[in-house]
């Protein structure tokens, strides 16, 4: 078997290489990597197993590069992504709306017609509560997700299949886990308004639902959502629990008011007003760090996800419970 990866060094991206390079030892895997730092976290990964990474320079904007990477492979999976609850759409039209599609095209035009594996987000069901062409450009990514999977499912692909992932955690979280301490020490995380739960991923039960897909030979459906076996958790629970096992034990970690909470438009006005102020562009992130209008959309609308589809037709399991993905985030800062 012989994957072709985008988006290796990402948070997920090392993590699953690791994953498949152990549970395949006749697996070797092509990775699309930018820049020599990217080389060196991907071949950090795959550790004694290097002699099965291909590295292959380019970036996902790259058709050329692409052609070649889509070419003598079973499975193409497409992590590759500009992920950040802030920035200019452009920016994120660019990497991961016309990534996938320049992807989706070189797959199309290949011999081999590989199986496509395209991994998105909780946030693509942005579209449940906007229009799809009227979603809000200060929702960037939730935005690009939502239109890239737009791109694949009415793409001519005979075997493609879309995974949704839960809010992503667990160890050598580069991704959420400083945006949630930030978020913790933003004055207004007190009063924050009552929110939905959440649908968390570890990693590792992200690993298994990405390698799964990727190696059942045939699937009735071609979108499956994931999440983790422990079901959904309220925002302030998972954050006070994350965050403390990644700082000191006996570090205080804020918590909202019990007994106040503002209301729902008074938050959203003032962040709304903060995000519009003219000229000041990312120099406005210390006002708000952790808190803009893109993960407040997320936690005030329901964004949970159903992974019994999942199981029923992968087989999907989820073996890492939450106590123990936050035993080995406390296990790495010990």
């Amino acid at each position: 078997m012989k994957f072709f990866l985008t988006g290796g060094s990402g948070f997920l991206g090392r993590n699953l290489i690791r994953y498949a390079l152990h549970k395949d030892d006749k697996l070797s895997i092509t990775v699309l990597s930018r820049s020599e730092k990217s080389d060196e976290i991907i071949l950090k990964a795959a550790g004694n197993e290097k002699h099965r990474i291909q590295i292959l320079r380019g970036n996902i904007e790259d058709e050329q590069v692409l052609i070649k990477g889509v070419s003598d492979v079973e499975v193409v999976i497409h992590l590759a992504a500009k992920v950040q609850p802030w920035g200019m759409f452009f920016d994120f039209e660019i990497i991961n709306i016309g990534g996938t599609r320049k992807l989706v095209t070189a797959i199309e035009q290949s011999a081999n017609k590989p199986r496509l594996v395209y991994v998105s987000s909780f946030t693509a069901l942005v579209s449940n509560h906007h229009d799809k062409d009227n979603i809000p450009n200060w929702a960037p990514y939730s935005k690009s997700k939502a239109l890239s999977e737009d791109i694949v499912f009415n793409s001519s692909l005979s075997d493609k299949v879309l995974i949704r992932l839960g809010w992503l955690w667990g160890k050598d979280d580069d991704v959420l886990l400083p945006k949630l301490i930030s978020l913790s020490k933003n004055p207004l995380w007190k009063i924050c308004p009552r929110t939905y739960p959440v649908s968390t991923q570890h990693v590792t039960n992200a690993c298994e639902a990405v390698y799964l897909v990727a190696n059942i030979p045939s699937l009735p459906s071609q979108l499956y959502e994931f999440k983790d076996p422990d079901g959904d958790i309220d925002i302030e629970d998972f954050l006070e629990l994350y965050v403390k096992a990644a700082s000191q034990p006996s570090n205080n970690v804020p918590r909202p008011f019990e007994n106040f909470r503002a209301p729902k438009w008074l938050v959203w006005g003032l962040i709304t007003f903060v995000e519009c102020i003219p000229f000041l562009n990312y120099g406005k992130k210390w006002v708000m760090e952790g808190m803009t209008r893109e993960p407040l959309m997320l936690l005030f609308n329901d964004f949970r996800l159903d992974d019994a589809k999942a199981r029923k037709e992968v087989g999907y399991v989820g073996n890492v419970r939450r106590t123990e993905g936050f035993d080995e985030v406390a296990e790495i800062r010990r």
